[in-house]
This record gives C-alpha cells, sequence and structure tokens, in this order.
C-alpha cells in the first residue's frame, strides 16, 4: 500500500468521528450558553438557594452539571470514535 493510499484512506475514515466531534462540541455550547444565558437573563434566578435555608445555589448545580456533561459527551465520543475506528 502506498503512502499516498494511506493518506486518502485515514482522511476519509476521519470524516465521521470529526462530524461527531462537532455535533457533541455544539451540543456542549449550547448548554454552557445556556448556563451564561441564565445568569445574564435571571441572575436571581442562580443565585436562589435549591431549598430554603441551604446555602447551595441554582448556579452550583447547574456549573457542576456543566462539567458532567463534558465528562459525558467525552465518553461518549471517545466510545463511539473507538468503534467507528475498529470497523
Amino acid at each position: 500500500m502506498s503512502a499516498d493510499h494511506t493518506l486518502a484512506r485515514s482522511s476519509t475514515d476521519d470524516l465521521p468521528q470529526a462530524r461527531l466531534g462537532w455535533i457533541m462540541a455544539a451540543i456542549q455550547t449550547l448548554i454552557y450558553a445556556g448556563f451564561v444565558g441564565t445568569f445574564i437573563a435571571s441572575p436571581e434566578t442562580m443565585t436562589r438557594p435549591i431549598a430554603p435555608g441551604m446555602a447551595v445555589t441554582v448556579a452550583t448545580v447547574f456549573g457542576l452539571l456543566c462539567i458532567l456533561s463534558t465528562m459525558v459527551l467525552t465518553g461518549t465520543y471517545v466510545l463511539i470514535a473507538n468503534r467507528l475506528t475498529a470497523r
């Protein structure tokens, strides 16, 4: 197999993984934009405690969910991309 053929094959094989990566990046961007947008549009909502008397605010929980969603999306990408590569 020539080097040119290997290079051509790898660029087309990477297309599904690249598309998946961009889709997941867009999803994470929307999640983060929702977090920031809520702060901009309604700061009183984000500074409200989760329950009366608690120090934990909605912003704290929302921020942790943003971080968790990043980890879940990354793990999902790795699993799917590895399966696509193994084909």
